[in-house]
């Protein structure tokens, strides 16, 4: 840090003390704005410049290092003042004044010349300094995130997690408070930034609002003879959905509120289907908790606005024609809460069971389904079936009529690859191989492509 003080360009004056403040009055443009921060001695410069000032918003323990060296510019004065003695501040200080310095030498004694002090006059660069602000704000802009919601066993609400309040970063008020910090020269190396906050949508206080009166909807699916990391995915998807609002007409996407599903989002790897074939990945069995959600969306009556069945029957998902199938970024599986009132979405695992619940206010409607029915079973092992849900207000007068068709390949045609042959075996004859390589083929090329 003190090569940069001493390799930094200065302009170097001399200037008695009475000069020195009447200059005041006629400084350059760049010295009167408002990027002046003000005179410094050495000692506290070198102070400002070595220790990082710390810049928070929410709390002190969140925050962030600002080196106030790579923000300044300066320049060095120097002033006569009586009560300081040194020969080291300028001992050449009636050379630097070029063509006066013979008068400097015959007109000043040896007190005037050694009793001279070195200041500095600092500049906070403006444009650099807001330029660092606006690239935190894409660290510190949030928007506010409601609390989690639950239901006890009274039927009662409560925050089982608190929310947070949301925050946008004020650029040209935070410079303001950097520029004041370094005015007042404060010991304080803390400083807060100037935000403007907003406050979560619910509170305790508003809870009546939304209408959560009693549970309106169930939905459950049986996920026996899972793998541990089935298990695991189902598990840690299911609670991402626990505790999530659904607005009045709001239409409700499953990809979106289920987020990223990676390693770093808690999830393991387990079978998918994926491109004709069933491969390990990351979250497989998160279709059990899609699946489990349009059920309870069609039990409640809610308009479902998409859903897809998987490619093949899986038994965890039985009966064949009640399943949503998910991937990122899609298919989806969305619907459209038409309850004119919110609804709060309670998820829970018992044993091998996953349920999903649905809370709000019945508007007195009637949900009939009838299916899923099996319409045609092909010897190829293929299936088709149907899966009608019709809505009935509370007089009993029809609204809507929703059918839900699905079709199914075999299973077989959706191999895992580690289980393909690539090869002829040995033993077989050459009729078995191309009866085989006629089902697996693609399956087959796709692995000597990738690993030839």
């Amino acid at each position: 840090m003190n090569n940069l003080i001493l390799n930094k360009k200065t302009k170097l004056s001399f200037l008695f003390l009475t000069a020195f403040f009447a200059s005041l009055g006629i400084a350059n443009e760049t010295m009167a704005n408002n990027n002046d921060v003000g005179f410094f001695e050495n000692g506290k410069l070198q102070e400002m410049i070595q220790k990082p000032f710390f810049l928070y918003y929410a709390n002190k323990d969140e925050s962030i290092p600002f080196y106030a060296g790579d923000y300044i510019s300066w320049e060095y004065f120097f002033v006569e003042d009586s009560k300081h003695f040194s020969e080291a501040e300028n001992p050449f200080l009636c050379s630097i004044e070029n063509k006066s310095a013979s008068f400097c030498e015959l007109t000043k004694t040896f007190e005037k010349k050694t009793n001279i002090k070195k200041i500095t006059r600092v500049f906070i660069e403006e444009e650099k300094t807001k330029k660092y602000l606006q690239s935190l704000s894409e660290k510190i802009n949030s928007a506010p995130k409601n609390g989690r919601l639950e239901v006890n066993e009274q039927g009662e609400l409560f925050f089982s997690e608190d929310g947070k309040e949301g925050y946008s970063l004020d650029v040209d008020g935070s410079y303001e408070e950097i520029l004041n910090v370094l005015k007042n020269k404060k010991n304080d190396y803390y400083i807060l930034l100037a935000t403007n906050k907003t406050e979560p949508e619910l509170s305790k206080n508003n809870l009546n609002k939304l209408g959560i009166k009693e549970k309106i909807g169930t939905g459950e699916s049986n996920f026996r003879g899972s793998t541990v990391n089935r298990i695991h995915n189902v598990k840690v998807a299911a609670t991402k959905f626990h505790g999530l609002l659904i607005k009045p007409d709001e239409e409700f996407s499953f990809i979106e509120n289920l987020g990223e599903v990676d390693d770093t989002t808690g999830y393991k790897k387990e079978l998918v289907i994926k491109q004709n074939t069933t491969v390990p990945e990351f979250g497989g069995g998160v279709c059990q908790v899609s699946t489990t959600a349009f059920r309870v969306a069609l039990n409640t009556g809610l308009k479902i606005t998409e859903r897809h069945n998987h490619a093949y029957p899986v038994s965890y998902y039985n009966p064949p024609g009640s399943d949503a199938t998910v991937y990122i970024p899609s298919p989806d599986l969305k619907f459209i809460n038409d309850t004119g009132h919110h609804i709060l979405i309670q998820t829970k695992v018992e044993g091998t069971k996953l349920f999903f619940d649905f809370y709000g206010t019945s508007d007195g409607r009637q949900v009939e389904i009838d299916g899923p029915k099996i319409t045609e079973k092909t010897p190829e092992g293929k299936i088709r079936t149907v899966l009608y849900q019709k809505i009935k207000d509370k007089e009993g007068k029809e609204i809507r009529e929703d059918v839900f068709k699905s079709f199914y390949d075999n299973h077989d045609n959706y191999p895992n690859p580690n289980d393909v042959l690539r090869e002829k075996p040995k033993d077989w004859s050459s009729k078995q191989w191309e009866e085989y390589y006629a089902k697996y083929g693609s399956v087959i090329e796709q692995l000597k492509n990738k690993n030839p």
